[in-house]
């Protein structure tokens, strides 16, 4: 009897200790009003689950003790914006260097013709592979693709590997498919591997960068993971609809450059950035903006408020997840508002339930007040891209609290009006096979919906 009498105190007695000491550490890094309230209420209903979570996922960025290499990308040419757009400047005034005018844009819009881009450049590569990608699995789609590896690496190409270790933890716990790769020379790691002391290594903040780069001048990047589910030429094994670009030209050494810091921050050795790329491959006038834990501003959500804002004519968002905080529907409300036509488009199913429960209440206010809202059928629209009238950005970056604010991201912004057509174009073929949102009437579900809106900021 005196034991459980003693258990039970303990557990009171702790439970309510880890309480104060999570409300304290809030106050302690400032965090948001609509954060600390959602967090608050998780720790009001569930206690003992929230608050081992919060000390988990409750950081944004990276304590100093284990911080990386903060994202200081070195300008190639010129240190002042080139394409004189105000989304540059103030990507610029967030320590991001300009925009690059002379590169080249492909659009890699089905399985088929990425797969085909894959093999391509991968066999043209002359000295290195660098790939960073959030989730791989080896399959009947992507172990030729490594065996290609396999081969380059033993004929003297440079391969490097770069997985997160949540996004792809089978491979991370059970390495059997990474040893002959290794065999052959192929350097591999894992980003923040999470049975590596666990509560430093911060598991909210996932790499989930795509970025495959061809010897520092040629980069592949967007949504796709390497996974049949993302690019086979059986359509009936691929599970999402998404999107490539390739870029050839100096927008390339950013992305050599920011591969260059996470690995070196995943290997533990000092940072070696690659040489500028010389000479023009295009006229596509491209900005690469990194974000996430690492980078020491907010610049990329910045610009997106910027681009919302000032926007005239047209606001189109294609993404997976939409779960925005009260700053963007702000933002998006005044648009409307402003007769700006409002374009979102979303998966009428994603993989996420949590995310579509959650996105519920932002998709009907947001349809409320004129927004258009189409909805992709079928497989699962997995694509990230955005149109601001004379702006277009694509790449890794979801429109969700996780992906905007603790995800390490990478995106492009375009400024060349041919580029900007040609993500219209593709967005436009895309909204043709949608389908209207309509705004449901079933009580039960609206009162679900709106309980997810008030636990946004943890989703």
């Amino acid at each position: 009897m005196w034991s459980e009498l003693l258990t039970g105190t303990f557990l009171t007695v702790g439970g309510e200790v880890l309480i104060v000491l999570a409300f304290l550490h809030m106050l302690s890094i400032r965090r948001s009003p609509s954060s600390m309230i959602a967090w608050t209420l998780a720790i009001f209903l569930v206690p003992y689950a929230a608050v081992p979570f919060y000390f988990l996922f409750g950081n944004r960025k990276l304590i100093r003790r284990y911080q990386k290499l903060q994202f200081l990308l070195k300008p190639i040419d010129g240190t002042t914006p080139v394409c004189d757009h105000p989304v540059e400047k103030l990507l610029y005034a967030n320590g991001i260097p300009p925009a690059s005018p002379d590169n080249r844009l492909i659009l890699f819009d089905s399985p088929e013709k990425v797969y085909d881009a894959f093999v391509s450049h991968i066999d043209q590569a002359k000295k290195s592979i660098d790939i960073c990608v959030y989730e791989l699995i080896p399959d009947e789609t992507t172990k030729p693709l490594l065996d290609r590896l396999k081969s380059r690496s033993e004929e003297g190409v440079r391969v490097r590997l770069l997985l997160d270790s949540i996004g792809s933890a089978r491979l991370y716990l059970f390495g059997s498919g990474l040893r002959d790769l290794k065999r052959s020379g192929v350097e591999i790691a894992f980003f923040m591997p999470f049975l590596r002391f666990p509560f430093r290594n911060f598991i909210n903040m996932r790499n989930h960068r795509k970025i495959y780069i061809f010897d520092n001048q040629t980069v592949l990047t967007g949504g796709m993971n390497m996974s049949q589910e993302y690019f086979s030429y059986d359509p009936g094994k691929t599970t999402y609809t998404d999107i490539l670009c390739g870029i050839e030209g100096k927008a390339a050494h950013f992305y050599a450059q920011i591969f260059a810091m996470d690995w070196a921050f995943a290997t533990q050795r000092k940072a070696e950035l690659p040489a500028a790329v010389n000479g023009s491959f295009g006229t596509t006038c491209i900005q690469v903006a990194p974000s996430g834990p690492d980078t020491p501003t907010d610049g990329v959500v910045e610009a997106l408020l910027s681009a919302i804002c000032n926007a005239e004519r047209r606001i189109w968002i294609f993404t997976p997840y939409f779960i925005p905080n009260e700053e963007f529907v702000h933002a998006l409300t005044i648009a409307l508002h402003r007769g700006v036509e409002t374009k979102i488009v979303v998966p009428e199913h994603s993989d996420h339930i949590v995310s579509d429960l959650g996105r519920g209440s932002y998709l009907r206010e947001l349809s409320s007040k004129g927004a258009d809202i189409l909805l992709y059928p079928g497989k699962v629209l997995h694509a990230k891209a955005m149109v601001f009238d004379d702006c277009a950005l694509i790449g890794t970056i979801n429109f969700d609290n996780r992906s905007l604010f603790y995800n390490f991201e990478v995106v492009s912004f375009l400024y060349s009006f041919k580029d900007i057509e040609t993500i219209c174009s593709w967005g436009e073929k895309l909204m043709d096979g949608c389908i209207p949102y309509k705004i449901s009437e079933k009580g039960w579900l609206i009162r679900m919906e709106n309980l997810m809106r008030m636990l946004a900021p943890l989703v």
